[in-house]
């Protein structure tokens, strides 16, 4: 598999930098040029964001006079880790993962000893609430983008459309859709930002190859047309926040003799993991973990991950010397850690993931409509 680095001047914080830069607002980081010159003149503006929908599916599972494709204007990459815990915070708050927080899907509470999921606030392994989400969201706060553009244009119409996951999100994309035309019938100077939770929800589970998951991607292609046409004085932008490839799992039975020689089990993401190696063991770990798997994941030390920023450059957030393990270890092929649960896989149905290096998790697609 090809590998691909996030790039701190092409990524989908940037993006988002430019649309802050568009909107007069004060930017965290570099902007896109090249989408600097697609946003001018532009004073209608919508954001859709598809999650999982990266460069490889939509190269994959549509036509070649597809409208998706057909109006990709630019490829960047995703934050590291190219998964939605950091690449969806990244957009958000234009700022890469070191600088609020956000490295991935869970982190380790020594108050709990547990790893909690950040976006629910549960135990990563049993689902057991541990936390308020709200006061997660407290602990790695932010002014989103939206936040900070209303504030600057308080004449303009700026909101977010979202799934169920949010209070009254929509709950199939029928509505998602509908809310988003009425959004783009209100007259005047908008921003608006939409989330959709597919293809990526079904893509883990049946891989990226699955007709079902040409069938959602195809229908997303059709509703965007029949949007973006519906709408001819506003400009769309489709993005990703990552995409997934087909995965094979290690559990943490697999090898006692190594993961025995953690404190607790990993966090952040399977395909990004984090490990707290006990006292004084930090280089039996590193020896037996490069011999076992060093062919299929890049192994850094905290002081590695920091000083190379691989959660990109900035002021680390409070939290990050909290949330950082000794060692990280970053996939570069197909195999994925897992945890393991009463001796069996906890996600041993799912087909596809994300988080690593390959290029069809890093790439994203720019698809700018009516420009």
């Amino acid at each position: 598999m090809k590998i691909k680095y996030f790039d701190p001047k092409n990524s989908i914080v940037n993006f988002s930098n430019s649309l802050l830069k568009h909107f007069n607002v004060s930017q965290f980081n570099e902007s896109i040029p090249a989408i600097d010159d697609i946003l001018k003149g532009h004073k209608r503006v919508f954001v859709i964001l598809f999650d999982g929908m990266g460069t490889a599916l939509i190269e994959n599972h549509l036509p070649k006079g597809a409208l998706l494709k057909r109006n990709r204007i630019h490829t960047m990459t995703s934050t590291f880790p190219p998964t939605t815990v950091a690449a969806t915070n990244g957009f958000l708050s234009g700022k890469f993962p070191i600088e609020n927080g956000w490295l991935g899907w869970s982190q380790y509470f020594p108050e709990f000893d547990a790893n909690v999921d950040l976006f629910s606030g549960r135990h990563n392994i049993t689902k057991e609430p541990l936390m308020n989400g709200a006061d997660i969201r407290k602990m790695l706060d932010y002014d989103d983008i939206m936040t900070l553009i209303k504030r600057q244009n308080p004449e303009m119409h700026v909101t977010s459309v979202w799934p169920s996951i949010k209070p009254n999100g929509a709950e199939t994309i029928d509505v998602f859709f509908q809310m988003l035309d009425k959004e783009a019938r209100v007259i005047g100077p908008k921003f608006v930002y939409g989330y959709w939770i597919q293809p990526d929800l079904d893509t883990h589970d049946y891989g990226v190859s699955h007709k079902a998951i040409t069938k959602i991607i195809r229908d997303i292609n059709k509703r965007v047309e029949q949007l973006s046409k519906s709408h001819a004085n506003t400009l769309f932008l489709i993005i990703a926040d990552h995409g997934l490839v087909d995965i094979e799992f290690i559990g943490e039975d697999d090898n006692k003799k190594l993961f025995n020689l953690l404190e607790h089990p990993f966090s952040n993401e399977p395909r990004a993991a984090n490990f707290f190696v006990k006292d004084k063991k930090e280089r039996a770990f590193k020896r037996l973990f490069n011999k076992e798997y060093g062919h299929h994941f890049i192994l850094k030390s905290k002081e590695e991950i920091l000083n190379e920023q691989w959660y990109g450059p900035g002021i680390p957030h409070p939290m990050i010397e909290r949330f950082v393990g000794d060692f990280l270890a970053i996939a570069t092929d197909r195999y994925s850690f897992d945890h393991t649960k009463d001796g069996q896989l906890v996600h041993n149905e799912m087909k596809a993931h994300h988080a690593g290096l390959t290029i069809d998790e890093m790439l994203i697609d720019i698809v700018a409509l009516n420009k």
